[in-house]
């Protein structure tokens, strides 16, 4: 185990010599807002691999150069989440990103396979997972644990090589980098404004307008206050709380009572704040929402049939050329596809840029501005585009 930051250096200082590693994360998110990190594992090409004891390292700036170098290759398998808790504890952001889980949904797999399946099948590798439950931050790890996490990225490098042979078999290498870009997204690293978005509250439907702002108000307040002390939102207020605050909104200050899944505790010590978030939805002072949904004339009553015009021959594309179709996007991406090029302002979809425009959406496209035809393939039995 690693436990001091000259020893991290001196991992990534062969990791960078290496020029491609596996890495990964072991946490535990249970009780805490943020995940907390208790091991980063480093995979190397020759299947060697180390464990960085994380509650030791004090200074992570060795591998914020690791995750930040242009010219390493970092493999992870479906890597967002753990490129995020990454970020927070070394500041790198990330470039030059192997995701071979999503990459996997380009050589005729799903983009959501495990690692274990991915590994098995690609490989002939079998993985025990005996420790997904594990307490990652008690020590010392038991054998089996360190087992478990070496296991994770020994074999990283030989996954990736053999997800690149297929590609290039099938023309694919460049999408597949394309896709990859994804990771370096400055924006996907840095926390939202609560106020922008509107929080996920169970039984949030059926509401007023004003109704809609308080509850805003009270998730904006409720996510700022969980980051602030680490907690769970459901700890600072829970879901049945805000609804209860919504739509049973208190007169006064006093009239904020303690109930289910709000302790009298918890009432006292923020009844003000409460208040405060409750008169702030009421009096309107809820920014708007900024989204990227249409924003053009309504759909007519027959754009649900051009939806599901778009998605058959999505589908029919991706079956027959061995592409997981989740990749392209879900329905309502496609259905604010389908709103925009009636509007005739699709530039900024991505269904147009990269490689999957060059795929499947410039064909789209035509298709929905009326040039070309959907058909059944009688070979393939596929749905397929016709000039």
């Amino acid at each position: 185990m690693i436990t001091t930051t000259e020893a991290l250096a001196d991992a990534v200082g062969r990791a960078l010599e290496a020029g491609a590693v596996g890495v990964d994360t072991e946490f535990i998110w249970e009780r805490t807002f943020y995940p907390t990190l208790g091991v980063v594992q480093i995979g190397y090409p020759d299947g060697d691999a180390v464990l960085i004891d994380a509650p030791e390292i004090d200074d992570w700036s060795p591998l914020a150069e690791l995750m930040s170098d242009p010219d390493t290759v970092k493999i992870l398998h479906d890597a967002q989440q753990d490129l995020n808790i990454l970020h927070r504890a070394s500041g790198g952001l990330p470039k030059n990103i192997f995701d071979t889980q999503r990459t996997s949904g380009f050589v005729g797999l799903s983009s959501t396979i495990s690692l274990s399946d991915l590994l098995k099948t690609m490989l002939r590798i079998r993985l025990a997972k005996t420790e997904t439950r594990s307490d990652w931050t008690a020590r010392p790890l038991t054998e089996a644990q360190q087992k478990y996490a070496k296991d994770d990225v020994a074999h990283s490098v030989d996954l990736m090589l053999k997800i690149m042979k297929m590609a290039e078999e099938l023309g694919r290498e460049d999408w597949i980098k394309d896709e990859m870009r994804m990771h370096e997204d400055e924006s996907l690293y840095v926390e939202r404004d609560p106020d922008q978005e509107m929080p996920r509250v169970r039984g949030s439907g059926s509401l007023t307008h004003q109704q809609r702002d308080v509850l805003r108000a009270l998730g904006s307040w409720r996510e700022i206050k969980a980051r602030q002390r680490n907690l769970p939102r459901g700890f600072i207020l829970s879901d049945e709380a805000i609804i209860s605050l919504t739509k049973r909104a208190p007169e006064k200050p006093e009239d904020i009572k303690p109930g289910k899944g709000f302790s009298e505790r918890n009432a006292n010590r923020n009844r003000g704040a409460i208040w405060q978030a409750i008169e702030r939805g009421r009096n309107g002072e809820m920014p708007d929402i900024p989204n990227g949904r249409h924003k053009g004339p309504q759909p007519d009553d027959g754009y649900e049939a051009r939806v599901d015009l778009a998605l058959a021959f999505i589908k029919g594309s991706c079956l027959a050329a061995k592409i997981d179709p989740a990749l392209i996007g879900n329905r309502a991406e496609i259905t604010a596809f389908i709103l925009d090029i009636e509007d005739a302002c699709p530039t900024h979809h991505r269904l147009l840029a990269g490689w999957r425009g060059e795929f499947c959406g410039n064909a789209l496209s035509s298709l929905l501005k009326g040039e070309g035809s959907v058909s059944v393939d009688p070979e393939t039995k596929l749905p397929k585009l016709l000039d």
